[in-house]
């Protein structure tokens, strides 16, 4: 059964504001990483040993991982693997390849619709098979305040010459809304350790050798600063974020995880302006209250009519 929607708010909205940190953090390390490493070994570096840790803290834990031996293992380690692809490898790519022909305006504003992805996906495999208008319109409300903080001119890019490009980060959207929906359903048989540790390492036996090939990582002259960037998104945006992610989706479901894209942006701009001293226009005031709003029609629902669970209680 679906957790109530009304345990813990403050503990979620927690949760949503670590992972933006997290997360909104990542980009300037992966920055600093693309200076002198390829996309692709990034990734697997970092997800490989991403993947290490979380093995050493499932263990600490106490939690032991299916066995491959049986049947029934590797069954879940196939699920591992499809959420791990989904949720790192796929859309790590994609996103790497689109970023190198698509201003970082729009593709947040592509990876932003993520969560009208999520609310299909939810509904269609009946995790959260209610959401009513509220939640609905809080994810417009969410993605129209996500373009007016980025700015309404990179709408203007869509389609053109990097439509190709568009569509792939596109896709990474609707390979991160799957993996909120997959990882959903196995947490109600899963622990959230085991899970994160799983998917992370299975992810990694695919991404690791791929990246062998196609770079030949061990020709590569990383400078420390890379090295260094590498280290810290393993540990901070892959896997304490993965945990993170998958306690959110337990608590809260992956329409609520979803919205984390809404507030990436939101706390880079709060960063700049409490931080760097930079100006804030009305713009965006109006976007960082709109987002703030979304987020809580999203995580508070309508309380339905008796009956009815259509129609809100008068």
């Amino acid at each position: 059964m679906t957790p109530s929607l009304k345990q813990h708010p403050l503990g979620d909205y927690a949760l949503l504001v670590v992972l933006a940190v997290v997360w909104g953090g990542s980009f300037s390390l992966i920055k600093v990483a693309v200076e002198t490493l390829p996309p692709l070994t990034i990734a697997a570096v970092r997800i490989a040993l991403a993947a290490a840790i979380l093995l050493l803290i499932a263990r600490a834990a106490g939690e032991v991982l299916p066995s491959l031996a049986a049947a029934a293992g590797r069954r879940i380690w196939m699920h591992f693997l499809a959420v791990g692809m989904l949720g790192n490898g796929v859309p790590f790519t994609l996103v790497s390849w689109g970023e190198k022909e698509v201003s970082a305006s729009l593709a947040a504003i592509l990876i932003g619709v993520m969560p009208v992805f999520t609310v299909a996906l939810a509904r269609l495999t009946g995790i959260e098979p209610h959401f009513g208008w509220r939640r609905v319109g809080g994810i417009c409300v969410g993605f129209g305040a996500l373009v007016l903080l980025l700015g309404p001119a990179a709408l203007g890019e869509i389609g053109g010459r990097t439509v190709l490009a568009q569509l792939a980060i596109a896709g990474a959207a609707a390979s991160y809304a799957t993996t909120a929906v997959y990882a959903k359903r196995l947490t109600f048989t899963v622990p959230t350790l085991t899970l994160a540790a799983g998917t992370m390492t299975a992810c990694a036996v695919v991404m690791v050798p791929v990246a062998m090939v196609f770079d030949t990582p061990w020709t590569l002259h990383p400078s420390a600063g890379a090295v260094a960037s590498v280290a810290a998104l393993a540990v901070f945006p892959t896997a304490l974020a993965s945990i993170v992610y998958f306690r959110l989706l337990v608590s809260a479901g992956p329409t609520f995880a979803s919205m984390i894209n809404y507030l990436i942006p939101a706390f880079g701009a709060a960063v700049g302006i409490v931080w760097l001293g930079e100006s804030i226009s009305a713009a965006e005031v109006a976007a960082l209250t709109l987002i703030l709003a979304a987020i809580a029609l999203v995580r508070n629902p309508v309380v339905r009519a008796p009956g009815n669970p259509d129609r809100p209680a008068s």
